[in-house]
C-alpha cells in the first residue's frame, strides 16, 4: 500500500546520493510532529540499512508492523547475538513464510552449532524452492555435523558434478569407513587438504608409504611448517623416530626457538633411548621457556632411565610446582615412589592421577591389583567401586580384576620408554 510516507521514501531512494541518511533525517523529523506506527518501522528499517542496529531495534520495538520482529531478528544477527535473532524470526514466521528470514533463521541455527534445527530449516526452504542448490550443500553439511553421512551422501550423488561438492564427497565416504573410494575421489583435486585427507585414508588401509608420500605432495603445494610437523608425527606414530628427527630439524632450521620442534625431537629420542639427547634437547627447551611442562615431563623420564633419580625428583617437582596438573610427571612421580617402596606415597600419586583422570580404567585396575597384591581387599574393593562409578560398562567383576597376580612381581605400567 502506498503512503505519504513511501512515496517520499521512494524519492530517496531514486534520486538522493544518500537515500538512507535522507531517510532518517526526513523520519526523525516527521516522528516529532506525527509519531506513527508505519514512520516507526520505516526509521527502524533505514537504520538497519544504516547498520546503525541498536537504535534501528529501539524504534523497530515501537512499531506495531508485524515485519518488525523479521527487522528486529536481522538487526541481532548482524550484531551476532543469535539467540535473540532467532527467537524473533520465530515470531515473524508463526504468521508469515518467508524464504529470506527463514533463511536467516537457519543460518543463525547453525551460528550456534544446533544441527538438528538448522536441518529442519534447510528441508523446509527446499520444500519452498527444491531446486535450491546452495541450501542443498548447507544440508549436506549439516547432516555431516550430525554424523548422518548416508544422508548427505545422497544430497551429494545428487550434485556430483558440482565441482566445491568434491571434497566433501571424499570426507563424507572417508567417515564412511569407504576408504579406497574416498581416494580416488580426491586424487584429481591436487589440493593440500585433499592431499592430506588422501593420507588419511592410506593410513587407514595400512599403507604407510603411500601415506607419508602425500603429505609430502601437500607439503610441496604449501611449503608450510604445519604439513612438516604432521609429516614429523606420521613418522613418529610409526616409530621412525630418526626420519621423524630429520623433518624437525627442517624446522629448526628456520626457525631455531620452536617449542614444538624441539619437543618432538627430545621425544623422539627418548624413544630411540638415546637420553643423553633427550636431555640436551629439554635443556635448550627450557632455556628459551622455563615453563615448557613437556620439556620437564621427558627429562624426568629421561633422567629417571639414566638412573639419575635425584636429578628425576628435582625435574619432577620443579614440573609439578610449574603444573600441578601433569598427569604424566605424576605416574613418573608414582614410579619412583613404588621403586624406592614408599607405597603410600605411590597410592597419593595415583591419586592425583586420578583426579585429573577419573575415567580412566587402566590407572584403577594397577591400584585394584596392588592393593591386592598388599592384602588390603577393603582398600582394593573402594577403588573397584569408583572404577564402577566412573565407567559403569566396565565388564570384568572385581575377582576377575584381582585374579592371577604373579607373587612378589611389580604390577606397575610400562613407562614411556619401555619396550
Amino acid at each position: 500500500m502506498t503512503t505519504e510516507i513511501t512515496e517520499i521514501l521512494k524519492g530517496y531512494n531514486e534520486f538522493s546520493e544518500d537515500p538512507y541518511a535522507d531517510s532518517i533525517k526526513f523520519l526523525r523529523e516527521y516522528i516529532e510532529v506525527e509519531p506513527s506506527s508505519e514512520a516507526f518501522f520505516e526509521l527502524g528499517k533505514a537504520l538497519f540499512f544504516n547498520e546503525d542496529y541498536d537504535e534501528s531495534i529501539e524504534y523497530l520495538k515501537k512499531s506495531s508492523d508485524i515485519r518488525s520482529d523479521a527487522y528486529i531478528g536481522l538487526n541481532h544477527y548482524k550484531k551476532e547475538d543469535y539467540q535473540n535473532a532467532i527467537m524473533h524470526f520465530k515470531k515473524f514466521l508463526k504468521e508469515n513464510e518467508n524464504e529470506t528470514i527463514l533463511t536467516y533463521l537457519m543460518l543463525s541455527h547453525e551460528k550456534c552449532s544446533d544441527w538438528q534445527n538448522a536441518l529442519a530449516c534447510g528441508e523446509r526452504l527446499l520444500e519452498i524452492n527444491p531446486d535450491n542448490i546452495s541450501i542443498k550443500i548447507d544440508l549436506i553439511d549439516y547432516h555431516f555435523n550430525l554424523e548422518q553421512y548416508e544422508k548427505s551422501l545422497e544430497y551429494l550423488n545428487e550434485l556430483k558434478m558440482v565441482e566445491k561438492c568434491r571434497y566433501k564427497r571424499g570426507l563424507v565416504l572417508f567417515n564412511l569407513k569407504r576408504y579406497q573410494d574416498a581416494i580416488d575421489e580426491l586424487k584429481s583435486l591436487k589440493t593440500v587438504k585433499s592431499y592430506k585427507l588422501i593420507s588419511k585414508a592410506y593410513e587407514k588401509l595400512d599403507k604407510q608409504t603411500k601415506a607419508v608420500r602425500y603429505l609430502y605432495k601437500a607439503y610441496e603445494i604449501d611449503g608450510g611448517i604445519e604439513t612438516l610437523f604432521e609429516i614429523s608425527d606420521f613418522l613418529f606414530k610409526s616409530r621412525e623416530y630418526e626420519k621423524s628427527i630429520h623433518i624437525l630439524n627442517e624446522i629448526l632450521y628456520t626457525d631455531p626457538k620452536n617449542e614444538r620442534a624441539l619437543e618432538k625431537i627430545a621425544e623422539a629420542y627418548g624413544e630411540l633411548h638415546k637420553f643423553h639427547h633427550a636431555i640436551s634437547y629439554c635443556e635448550t627447551l627450557l632455556e628459551i621457556n622455563d615453563k615448557n611442562i613437556k620439556a620437564y615431563e621427558t627429562l624426568s623420564n629421561a633422567q629417571f632411565f639414566l638412573g639419575d633419580i635425584e636429578k628425576s625428583v628435582k625435574s619432577i617437582e620443579k614440573g609439578l610446582k610449574i603444573n600441578s596438573k601433569s598427569a604424566e610427571l605424576w605416574n613418573l612421580k608414582a614410579w619412583i615412589d613404588y621403586a624406592i617402596s614408599d607405597f603410600e606415597a605411590y597410592v597419593s600419586d595415583f591419586e592425583q592421577i586420578l583426579k585429573l583422570k577419573p575415567n580412566t580404567v587402566e590407572y584403577y585396575i594397577v591400584l585394584i591389583r596392588e592393593f591386592a597384591f598388599e592384602n588390603q581387599l577393603d582398600r582394593a574393593r573402594k577403588y573397584y567401586e569408583r572404577l564402577m562409578f566412573y565407567n559403569p560398562s566396565f565388564k570384568m567383576s572385581f575377582d576377575e580384576v584381582i585374579g592371577d597376580i604373579p607373587p612378589n612381581e611389580s604390577l606397575y605400567p610400562c613407562g614411556y620408554y619401555c619396550c
